[in-house]
């Protein structure tokens, strides 16, 4: 099975070469709006979900290859579940000087474990979609152990520590977390958490659930 994929053109961070440490859909959300399809194993329990020296070693192989911008860890679920990231992180940058970035959805960052992990990533994309408890079980349909306040908790905690940028990601879905008083809950947040950007997103690609409906370009300007 190979671990690495690409590069692809990624609106966010240029030609991207992947890496996938997660089998499909291991995840601790079931979010409505996810590209890769439902989630058939919700968990939040960390682990050596594939093998860390394979990923390794298919990194090393592709990068003889190919010039990517960045080297983002993402895939097919939940990256941050793989309790050995770190390793892989670690590897990677004594292997070459681009740009490291975790693609995750924030939720186990208010785990000690997990945020000292993946400190030594260049660039951080976490989600953060609402600051309404509802609105969140309602979009990512979240492992029953995870609450908003916890996460937002963990964000606060792991921007103390962290050093390098983070990217923060925000989809919008019509009708669920779009109105006023949704971004106004969202920017007290997002104001206190200061990440370098924010980047609003909305459905491009057919969704897990058919109630997570896109934005039309007007109202995302809005």
């Amino acid at each position: 099975m190979a671990y690495v994929f690409g590069p692809v053109p990624s609106r966010r961070l240029g030609l991207s070469l992947g890496v996938d440490l997660i089998p499909p859909k291991t995840c601790t959300y079931d979010c409505l709006y996810c590209q890769v399809g439902r989630t058939n194993h919700k968990t939040i329990e960390t682990g050596i979900y594939v093998p860390t020296g394979v990923v390794i070693e298919e990194c090393r192989d592709k990068l003889k290859r190919v010039e990517p911008d960045v080297i983002t860890l993402a895939g097919s679920g939940e990256p941050t579940l793989h309790s050995e990231i770190d390793l892989v992180i670690s590897s990677l940058k004594s292997i070459t000087d681009k740009d490291l970035a975790l693609l995750t959805n924030g939720s186990l960052l208010g785990n000690e474990g997990v945020r000292n992990r993946v400190l030594k990533a260049d660039i951080i994309l976490p989600t953060l979609s609402t600051a309404s408890e509802r609105t969140f079980q309602r979009i990512h349909r979240p492992h029953p152990d995870l609450s908003l306040r916890r996460i937002i908790d963990g964000y606060y905690s792991f921007r103390r520590l962290y050093r390098g940028l983070i990217f923060l990601e925000v989809v919008l879905l019509a009708g669920i977390n779009d109105s006023q008083e949704e971004i106004e809950g969202l920017k007290k947040v997002i104001d206190k958490l200061a990440p370098d950007k924010v980047q609003l997103n909305t459905v491009v690609r057919p969704p897990a659930d058919s109630s997570a409906l896109a934005l039309d370009r007007q109202e995302m300007e809005i």
